[in-house]
């Protein structure tokens, strides 16, 4: 599926549907979404504020529909350096045919990446100060 050009925040919400309704489909029960958009984690993770006013807010509300499905779900922010398997597979999968792919093997582009995150290979982030 091609979103078209959107903002950061809308393409991880969008990936934040389709991932989860994935997994509902195959009836995955326990689930945990990582994301790097601290933006897009707050507004499907806020019970509070109301996103009425966001332009994604039908897509955030299907998605929190979605959540209320499951068993277990944990929907957390964590920083781009422990997202780069993730960050390889959304680069590779710009040069894929619309649609959603499932590898029993994954493809040459992101085997180092996949090789790395699985071995818990750790990364520096730096900070200014």
């Amino acid at each position: 599926m091609k979103i078209g050009k959107c903002t950061i925040t809308t393409a991880e919400i969008w990936g934040f549907y389709v991932g989860i309704k994935l997994a509902t489909e195959m009836r995955i029960s326990k689930l945990v979404v990582e994301s790097d958009s601290k933006c897009a984690v707050e507004l499907i993770q806020n019970q509070k504020t109301s996103v009425e006013k966001h332009s994604q807010s039908t897509l955030i509300r299907a998605i929190k529909e979605l959540l209320v499905g499951l068993e277990s779900v944990v929907v957390r922010h964590i920083y781009r350096e422990a997202n780069f398997c993730a960050d390889a597979f959304a680069k590779a999968g710009q040069e894929q045919e619309d649609g959603v792919h499932c590898f029993k093997l994954p493809p040459a582009k992101v085997a180092h990446q996949v090789l790395a995150d699985r071995s818990g290979m750790k990364f520096s982030r730096s900070v200014t100060l």
